[in-house]
């Protein structure tokens, strides 16, 4: 199948998940107004934190060593599932440590929701060594659907609780994992044998990952708690609503990223690769100007009162994620061409920004906190264009 056939697959599939997920979120702030839908997304927030700890960098590892023939399907296997074993203790630490009233039952739905997500991320890293990528985009479009059907059904049974979040992310990620060994199940015993390589290989090659990954899902979950902690759960509510539909540009982005990642270890697209950084990061300006030219007649987005000024803050939020699509194209191209940390070097330049504007500025409004995590996301795309201009170019580049 064509690159450009693989990217349209995902997009459909993938673009259904990220779908789902959007009109869950959607629903839960129509019908129950934003906190309630502010409780959703920091439970989703910490889960990805705690699983992007967790999962220490392996999906790209073993992605990497799989493909090249120096680990086994077998052994990939037993890595994917000790380190969903681990992250569950990792997790209930985690538990105890920031909700430590939150009782037993939920804190073991937090650990087996974030033990259940890192094996739903390493065997879709695995499914992705294969030709096929159908079986990639739904395992990782299946969790957003299974979220999407649990949300519409509390919503309507009136169930709705914050202690159920945490429960049907696990259901979510369960369902992926499954289909994920189902897909899997005969390929490592079918696979030639490998090389076998040791966890110092395995743990080098994927630390830059885990950082890069841990430190962005660490800086979404400082902006959110920080939010909360200075306006309120009815402003949280707001400020994730705004980073929700602000994700929406980056999505294609986020579908097109494993595969470009496979193709340009293959075929060098450091040239390719600057073009669609520049055209995405113009485009998403341009659309970041008109919601904020369309805002006095939009304000809420056809949401409740509860969601004044949330238009304003969504366009200043599309500023941050011209850089976020410029960062993501940028740093595929890094990753292919063995500079892992770069990216590494781009989320410290985001926690510098926004932890110092947090430090310093305390601000205490949405629009305050969506200028300063904008300004945050073009720091780190700074660090990739400085790193591009650079890199000595690639000859051969593959568009």
């Amino acid at each position: 199948m064509s690159l450009r056939r693989q990217l349209g697959v995902s997009l459909l599939v993938q673009g259904a998940g990220s779908a789902s997920l959007l009109l869950a979120t959607l629903w839960l702030g129509a019908h129950l107004g934003p906190e309630q839908q502010g409780a959703f997304s920091r439970t989703k927030a910490e889960i990805e934190f705690v699983a992007a700890f967790a999962m220490f960098g392996l999906p790209q590892a073993l992605f990497y060593f799989v493909k090249s023939s120096r680990l086994g399907g077998g052994a990939a296997l037993r890595w994917a599932a000790g380190s969903a074993a681990l992250a569950v203790p990792i997790a209930t630490l985690y538990g105890l440590v920031q909700h430590p009233q939150g009782g037993l039952w939920p804190m073991v739905a937090l650990a087996l929701a974030v033990g259940l997500g890192v094996l739903q991320g390493q065997l879709r890293a695995l499914l992705l060594v294969g030709r096929r990528t159908e079986w990639f985009n739904m395992v990782t479009a299946l969790p957003q659907l299974v979220l999407l059907i649990g949300v519409l059904a509390l919503v309507a049974t009136a169930s709705v609780k914050e202690q159920n979040w945490p429960w049907l992310f696990a259901l979510a990620f369960a369902s992926a994992a499954g289909f994920a060994l189902w897909r899997l199940h005969g390929a490592a015993s079918s696979a030639p044998a490998a090389a076998q390589v040791g966890w110092r290989e395995l743990g080098q090659y994927g630390l830059a990952a885990w950082l890069a990954a841990a430190l962005y899902a660490a800086a979404i979950l400082l902006a959110q708690r920080w939010v909360e902690h200075a306006a309120g759960a009815v402003v949280l509510g707001v400020f994730t609503m705004a980073l929700t539909l602000g994700q929406v540009p980056l999505t294609p982005v986020s579908y097109a990223a494993p595969l470009l990642f496979k193709r340009w270890m293959e075929r060098p697209g450091a040239r390719a690769a600057q073009r669609w950084a520049l055209a995405l990061f113009a485009a998403l300006l341009g659309i970041a100007a008109l919601v904020w030219l369309a805002a006095p007649l939009w304000p809420r987005l056809g949401l409740g009162a509860g969601y004044d000024g949330l238009a304003r803050a969504l366009a200043v939020l599309l500023v941050g994620g011209a850089g976020e699509a410029a960062s993501r194209v940028l740093g595929v191209n890094a990753n292919a061409s063995g500079a892992p940390w770069v990216a590494v070097r781009a989320e410290v330049a985001r926690w510098v920004v926004l932890g110092g504007g947090v430090w310093f500025v305390s601000p205490s409004g949405v629009l305050p906190m969506c200028a300063l995590w904008s300004a945050s996301a073009l720091a780190g795309a700074a660090v990739f264009v400085f790193h591009a201009r650079s890199a000595a170019p690639l000859e051969g580049d593959a568009a």
